[in-house]
């Protein structure tokens, strides 16, 4: 018989939408509407706050159960807030963030709390760990085009060393895809936007046999480009790809089931470009340094004759900003992935506890062509390659008694990869290859108690155990770099993470906790422009301890408000310092990092129908390290550094008012709005990659018929066309380059669903 359900811990009115602190234009706009529009006196059809449930514990529960900061996105909600891409919704997560090194689609890095994979080389995994239904991503690239026809995105903030061990150190994002039907659906949607932006999608689901259920779904996205490289008139940044996932959903006795998947995903298209940023005030030697202001508008020059002697702004023609850069690449510049997966969950359930197995293969081809210059001269253009397999196994049990909930389990990870780095056309001939080879085996056991000491208090208890191994072996070809050598190296690593927390529960509708975890990254090598032996060894495993104090409560039985206060110190931190071309870069145990904040969540159903969800993120963070490095010919420190893409404050709100036509359906107007404080872009600190403070504001306003079979939609993304960059480096000591963040963008959206 199935396992006994325990509901003390349960409320049946879940929300999980973030608040707090709105931006005071959008609000009041949002507010005006609410009083010169009628309201409908119910609850509007497209609401978005809804109950959520969520697995981040490896069981169902509540979002105001879980005694861990989790923001958490149902499918619809996604859908009806018009988030298009999985990093969508890092605007609507406090102290979340992402930055693209070379275009969100090839290397998206996100940051939560500041932690990030500080680190360009496809030979690393993240400490913020994606996973899709239940299946780590060891490497992301290439998972954004997968992510459509969800059943919810949970982000989990903090390391999560129990349940998820695989180099949490950050926290994690997973995403979990609807799951084929008992009864007949479809959906259908196309979409036309700026630069030509095609997006079709559609899903089919239902019954194929008595036991057996299948869903099929497709997404396939088009657009020109909003990129144009000023030297061939091509166009760059743009978009072809498409993605599937077939679902089959077996019963194969009464309590038993088996979930059959298979996905993958193709890109074929232009890589982004990057924006030259001169230093100087003129081309010649022993210029002075220009303001920061004049450098990230394109207004100054390197002094370096291979690249031209002119500025970020004269090589677009004096068309500086997102939409026109300059690369003379011989190679010209792409990207191309392709992904390919399976997997198989098996579930069961026994007297008393329930047997979970998931087994899954990934595998992922990608080519990266760059141009780090952002000249029309040729002196640094490059290329990445990777061919990646992995295989995951977990085996865990659920189990439940009168005071407790159970899970224990294991885990196994092998992941396979090679990797070219050329740099095919420099100046003056040079000419650059390495070829990597990277092969990671990694075990774990793990287990996590929730006891219930008293009717309020709960006592929280986890361990895990990991061991890893990985063999490195570097083939170097003609390099500029003289020293550069073959070599083969090992490394081991085993760690002991886990979490004790105490749950106390004063009402029905208040969770307050305490926790203490700790987290686990394990070392590894660079498997990018290594100058010399030294440049291969191994680097050390990161390691964090977290404390945090928690609070999720409903207030007047409808506003949902969560918080969480966090402190956490982070030895041995992982970071690539890249000193110059001629230098090269260095992956390096940087030092310990403390940082500390706060979140703050709130969804707000102000009226029947008009909604406000908003979060609000505050943090700090702070090197202590007695590591230096030149940077631009000036000497830096880390020590007092704070980590990149971690601005201090962070705010996000989404306005919704819906508005009933009667018989002819209903209309929904919504804002959006994020904005992040002042921060840096590179670990070093220097002034050259900070990115001022920010905000964007989307809009949208659909129309839904009464049974909501067909809607239609008009959008605007990035309303204002701010100009702001996700990347900024430093590659010699008078240049760097720039990656431009997506000017605005507009489109009409048809959906249909059966």
């Amino acid at each position: 018989m199935p396992a006994p359900k325990r509901s003390n811990h349960h409320h049946s009115d879940a929300q999980a939408f973030p608040f707090t602190l709105p931006g005071r234009k959008l609000l009041t706009v949002a507010i005006a509407l609410a009083g010169t529009l009628t309201a409908s006196g119910t609850l509007a059809q497209q609401s978005v706050l809804e109950e959520v449930t969520v697995t981040a514990q490896k069981r169902e529960q509540s979002l105001q159960d879980v005694s861990v900061a989790v923001s958490a996105f149902s499918g619809d909600a996604i859908e009806k807030m018009g988030f298009e891409e999985g990093l969508d919704i890092t605007q609507q997560v406090p102290n979340m963030n992402y930055f693209a090194i070379f275009g969100e689609a090839s290397s998206p890095s996100v940051s939560l709390r500041g932690i990030s994979l500080v680190n360009f080389s496809d030979s690393w995994e993240s400490p913020v760990s994606i996973y899709v239904d239940d299946v780590y991503r060891g490497n992301p690239a290439g998972s954004a085009i997968q992510l459509f026809d969800l059943e919810r995105v949970e982000v989990l903030r903090g390391p999560q060393g129990t349940l998820y061990g695989r180099n949490t150190t950050g926290g994690l994002v997973h995403y979990v895809s609807r799951k084929p039907t008992e009864t007949l659906e479809a959906t259908a949607s196309a979409s036309y936007g700026s630069y030509s932006e095609r997006i079709l999608e559609g899903t089919v689901s239902g019954p194929l046999h008595r036991n057996i259920r299948g869903r099929i779904a497709v997404k396939s996205t088009h657009n020109d480009g909003w990129q144009t490289n000023v030297v061939t008139g091509e166009k760059l940044n743009d978009t072809d790809s498409y993605g599937y996932r077939t679902q089959l959903e077996i019963d194969l006795a009464d309590h038993s089931s088996l979930l059959l998947s298979l996905h993958g995903s193709s890109a074929d298209q232009q890589s982004v470009g990057f924006a030259h940023l001169g230093y100087l005030e003129s081309p010649d030697a022993g210029a002075a340094t220009c303001s920061i202001v004049r450098i990230q508008n394109g207004k100054c020059f390197s002094a370096n004759p291979g690249l031209g002697g002119i500025s970020g702004e004269q090589a677009v023609d004096g068309n500086f900003g997102p939409e026109y850069v300059a690369s003379g690449a011989a190679d010209g510049l792409a990207t191309r992935i392709d992904t390919f997966g399976t997997s198989a969950t098996l579930i069961h359930d026994f007297e008393g506890f329930t047997l979970t197995s998931i087994t899954a293969y990934e595998e992922l081809d990608k080519l990266l062509q760059d141009d780090g210059d952002g000249l029309p001269a040729v002196w640094f253009d490059e290329q990445y390659a990777v061919d990646a397999e992995q295989y995951t196994q977990e085996i865990r049990l659920n189990g439940v008694t009168q005071n407790s909930n159970w899970v224990t389990g294991a885990y196994y990870y092998k992941d396979d990869r090679g990797l070219n780095t050329q740099a095919p056309t420099t100046a003056d001939g040079l000419w650059h290859q390495e070829i990597v080879t990277l092969d990671s085996t990694s075990w774990a056991l793990f287990g996590q108690v929730e006891y219930d000491l008293s009717s309020t208090f709960t006592l929280v208890s986890g361990l895990r155990y990991t061991e890893e191994q990985r063999d490195f072996s570097q083939d170097a070809g003609p390099s500029f770099y003289a020293d550069a050598v073959d070599t083969q190296k090992k490394l081991s690593d085993q760690a002991t993470t886990g979490r004790i927390g105490l749950d106390w529960r004063p009402s029905e509708k208040t969770l307050a906790y305490a926790s203490y975890s700790t987290g686990f990254k394990s070392g590894g090598f660079s498997g990018s422009y290594n100058r010399n032996d030294l440049a291969t060894d191994p680097v050390g495993a990161e390691t964090i301890n977290n404390f945090e104090l928690g609070l999720k409560t409903t207030i007047a039985d409808i506003y949902r408000l969560n918080a969480a206060a966090f402190h956490y110190q982070v030895q041995d931190f992982q970071a690539q310092v890249f000193i110059s071309v001629a230098e090269g870069s260095v992956i390096t145990n940087a030092g310990d990092v403390a940082g500390s904040g706060m979140e703050l969540e709130l969804t707000a159903p102000l009226t029947d129908n008009f909604e406000v969800i908003a979060g609000a993120g505050w943090l700090s963070t702070e090197f202590d390290s007695e590591q230096s490095f030149i940077v631009a010919a000036d000497s830096y420190t880390l020590d007092g550094n704070e980590l990149p893409s971690a601005p201090g404050f962070t705010y996000n709100l989404v306005a919704r008012y819906y508005q009933s036509l009667g018989s002819s359906g209903e209309l929904v107007l919504q804002g959006d709005y994020a904005w992040q404080d002042d921060h840096y872009l590179q670990v070093e600190n220097d002034p050259y990659s900070m990115q001022s403070a920010y905000g964007l504001a989307n809009a949208k306003i659909s129309w839904h018929s009464p049974t909501d079979t067909y809607s239609v939609e008009a959008f605007a993304r990035n309303l204002t066309n701010e100009e702001y960059f996700t990347y900024q480096n430093t590659l010699g000591a008078d240049w760097g380059y720039g990656v431009w963040g997506q000017p605005r963008t507009a489109g009409l959206r048809f959906n249909w669903k059966m």
